[in-house]
């Protein structure tokens, strides 16, 4: 004789109890992404950076590569774009992991006009 739980399997009560658990961890960035934010003042296309004057932390190097997905207009409804689009007064913001010399390898750059 099979004995089971009132109101549902042990399985339901289980996948229940670990659903708080998922959802937190599922809302939380890795501690290692980075975000810099700020006006672009320099692009160089031969050693693929981008320096960003930001407001509060001066000028900030972007390192981008062909990995690098480029977005015009804001971060919620950004279109595609590329590299080439960018203007030195654009608006950026750019996020990545920090290398060994404090410039963020960009995985994600959105950009726009004016702040």
């Amino acid at each position: 004789m099979r004995i089971g739980l009132p109101g549902g399997s042990f399985e339901k009560i289980i996948l229940l109890s670990l659903l708080p658990l998922l959802s937190a961890t599922a809302d939380q960035k890795p501690a290692n992404v980075m975000t810099v934010q700020g006006k672009v003042f320099l692009i160089d296309p031969n050693s693929s950076t981008i320096m960003v004057d930001t407001k509060g932390e001066g000028r900030k190097l972007v390192v981008y590569g062909v990995n690098t997905s480029f977005k015009y207009g804001r971060i919620g409804k950004a279109k595609q774009s590329s590299i080439g689009e960018i203007k030195g007064s654009d608006y950026i913001t750019c996020s990545g992991a920090l290398d060994d010399r404090e410039r963020l390898i960009a995985v994600q750059c959105v950009y726009r006009e004016s702040k």
